[in-house]
């Protein structure tokens, strides 16, 4: 499972319900909740002692205790966790001293959207205090270790602040004739230069401080203390001494080989199929332009350009064409865009060019010329003339950004929406407006959704769970598709997290439970014995109508409930535990069977089986995806089957694609199989069940 959407919560609560209601609407809004509840001082220290917490929710007052001691609590053990305090509605105004003591904020209990922004938020910031924390103690090992480094390096190494020297290693000292770094502290860096080059040294330095020149080395006169001049070269770079932004300068051991090291630094920046700068170099480059973006010194924009037809000219002509093509494409946009910002070669087919210094009418009219510029050129590849085009995706450089990954991050999404759009398109991904784009998304997915219910544009698919070891007989499991206006298929993934989003999935699952059983219910008339699993989304566990909705309809449509196989996620059971006991409880009352699926990845998998008594449990398809050729995930399999045969659980490998994994799931005793290799979802239960696998 993974922990990105994880949130720890503990609730200060005298009421179970209340809490579970805000918990509640942090599962619908899609976290992942582990809730720990306390009423006391006591409780709540020794929550905090044993567990991990992300956020605290508290209740203003109650009996016994309240949110300021809460509060206090928390202050007393030192911890970074926000707390939010909850109140009445209405009653917001009251918590005013508890904010001033230091809680994050206040919410009323029927502000359900309200607070869920607010959860949001601070979740972001503790995330972001907590990374700051671990850079912050990264920074100051690699300070040690790089400051012991620069001691001890054979090479001249000095750092300046507005010209002035503020720390040299010993080899610097060495070089100029200085014993002691408070000989040179405060020394303008100046007066280790010759005369003569003075100007030109100041010329460089301008151009340098202000991003204006992409040189970082200089070749000048040094001069020492008795005056001898002698020939140096400084190499320059942005850094920070003591928490201080600076530069700087070091001037390399000359007794090494000049010319070996020109070339392999120049190998070490160049790409060698086009001859621009690599990733790596433009990389190190463009964190230095945006350090000096995030201290307002500049800005600029990152213009990430990918080729449109490079695959199909490497499947039609082969890898010689397709690098000829990029080397044609690499010399056109160096002789044109040379003067306009550091272009590089990124990765296969893209092109990454740092414009500096300009702003975002200037970016769309250089990225509009370079459109213009590709889809006009025509490459000669073995005689033939084949023309391409670019999708591009920019994103501006300023005090917002936070690092490079994150920069070309944003200029990629740019360049796969433009992508999207047909090519020879360019898109500005600015993050706060991409995020109103995927809400509008959502709204839009929504209002379909709502009218393919209305329309009966859903479509029932059933895919075969056939024996192995288990009970004969005919099983099914139910999937579904949504129809388009034109009566196209629209898969899962895309409507069904569109539909959690507009709280539209319990209309979804009983839409499917109703055609399910209409057609069960026909099945039983003619004689045909079938057994149906059926999803349950996380809207449907904690429904609580479902379960009455559901004895209504098994009486009326006369069904015989143990045909009906209720089946939920091994990670929504432990995300909802409570009402997942309920519901498994109750649908057992009701003579229903239940399954857990996605069953085996969770570190203590079998805890779930303690709380929820089913039938039935499904194996994680990543632990059935090439069973055959992995031996730990087959001893895996095989003790989950062992252990679900000792609590009388059946157990079923789905995904199953050969049969060679068919062959190990018979040894490793898994009751039922379904996947592909058996038969792809029909809209008919055609299965023969006779002739079996």
């Amino acid at each position: 499972m993974s922990n990105e959407n994880l949130l720890r919560v503990l609730t200060v609560f005298d009421a179970s319900e209340e809490a579970e209601t805000l918990i509640n609407s942090l599962r619908n809004a899609g976290h992942i909740v582990r809730d720990i509840r306390v009423e006391g001082d006591e409780d709540m220290h020794a929550a905090l002692e044993d567990n991990p917490i992300d956020i605290i929710f508290a209740k203003l007052k109650m009996a016994s205790f309240s949110a300021k001691q809460a509060l206090e609590v928390l202050l007393r053990f030192g911890r970074d966790i926000p707390l939010i305090v909850i109140t009445l509605p209405g009653k917001e105004s009251a918590a005013v001293s508890v904010l001033q003591a230091g809680a994050r904020d206040v919410v009323a209990e029927d502000q359900t959207e309200r607070f869920k922004v607010i959860v949001k938020r601070e979740i972001g910031d503790l995330r972001e205090r907590r990374n700051h924390r671990r850079c912050e103690q990264m920074l100051r090992e690699t300070e040690k270790r790089a400051k012991a480094l620069i001691d001890s390096s054979r090479d001249a190494i000095a750092y300046v602040h507005d010209g002035m020297h503020i720390y040299a290693n010993t080899a610097y000292l060495k070089m100029f004739g200085y014993e002691d770094i408070d000989d040179v502290m405060g020394m303008p860096i100046m007066d280790m230069v010759g005369s003569e080059d003075h100007p030109r040294l100041k010329e460089f330095l301008r151009g340098y401080a202000k991003g204006e020149s992409m040189d970082t080395q200089l070749t000048v006169h040094g001069q020492h203390r008795d005056e001898n001049k002698f020939k140096i070269k400084m190499e320059f770079s942005p850094a920070s001494y003591e928490g201080e932004s600076c530069t700087q300068i070091i001037i390399r051991d000359q007794a090494s080989n000049k010319e070996l090291e020109q070339k392999l630094s120049a190998m070490s920046q160049m790409d060698l199929l086009t001859g621009l700068y690599n990733r790596n170099f433009f990389i190190e480059h463009l964190d230095q332009y945006i350090l000096r973006a995030v201290e307002g010194q500049t800005r600029g924009a990152l213009i990430y350009i990918s080729l449109d037809k490079y695959q199909e000219v490497r499947t039609e002509h082969g890898i010689g064409a397709s690098d000829h093509l990029l080397t044609d494409v690499a010399g056109l946009l160096r002789d044109k865009l040379a003067n306009i910002g550091m272009l590089a070669r990124f990765e296969g087919p893209v092109f990454t060019l740092l414009v500096q210094n300009a702003d975002t009418k200037q970016v769309e009219k250089i990225v509009a010329a370079i459109l213009h510029l590709i889809s006009e050129h025509f490459a000669d590849i073995g005689g033939k003339s084949v023309q391409t085009t670019a999708s591009i995706g920019l994103t501006l450089l300023n005090e917002t950004t936070a690092n490079s990954q994150e920069c070309i991050s944003r200029a990629e999404k740019g360049c796969l929406i433009a992508e999207k759009e047909g090519g020879n398109a360019f898109h500005l991904y600015n993050p706060a407006i991409e995020e109103m784009a995927v809400q509008e998304q959502a709204n839009v997915w929504g209002s379909r959704i709502k009218q393919a219910l209305k329309d009966n544009q859903f479509k029932i698919m059933f895919q075969p769970i056939v024996s192995l070891h288990g009970e004969p007989g005919a099983h099914y499991e139910v999937l579904l598709r949504m129809l388009d206006d034109n009566g196209n298929e629209v898969v899962p993934s895309e409507f069904i997290p569109a539909a959690e989003q507009a709280g539209l999935m319990h209309f979804v699952d009983r839409w499917v439970m109703v055609n399910c059983f209409v057609q069960l219910a026909k099945l039983h008339r003619e004689g045909k014995k079938t057994r149906l699993f059926i999803k349950l989304a996380n809207a449907s566990i904690c429904d609580p109508e479902l379960l009455p909705w559901l004895r209504d309809r098994i009486q009326t449509l006369k069904l015989d409930a143990d045909s009906l196989v209720f089946e939920i996620s091994e990670d929504s059971a432990l995300n909802y535990l409570k009402q997942a006991k309920e519901l498994v409880a109750g649908l057992n009352e009701l003579s229903c069977r239940t399954s857990l699926s996605g069953f085996g990845l969770e570190q203590n998998t079998y805890q779930s089986l303690k709380h929820l008594k089913v039938n039935y449990i499904k194996v994680h398809m990543k632990l059935i995806h090439g069973l055959a050729q992995n031996v730990e995930h087959q001893e895996k399999v095989k003790a989950i089957a062992e252990h679900a045969n000792s609590q009388n659980i059946q157990t079923i490998a789905a995904f199953v694609e050969d049969a060679n994994s068919l062959a190990v799931l018979w040894q490793c005793a898994v009751d039922f199989i379904q996947g592909f290799f058996l038969q792809q979802p029909n809209t008919e239960m055609n299965y023969d069940f006779e002739e079996g696998v």
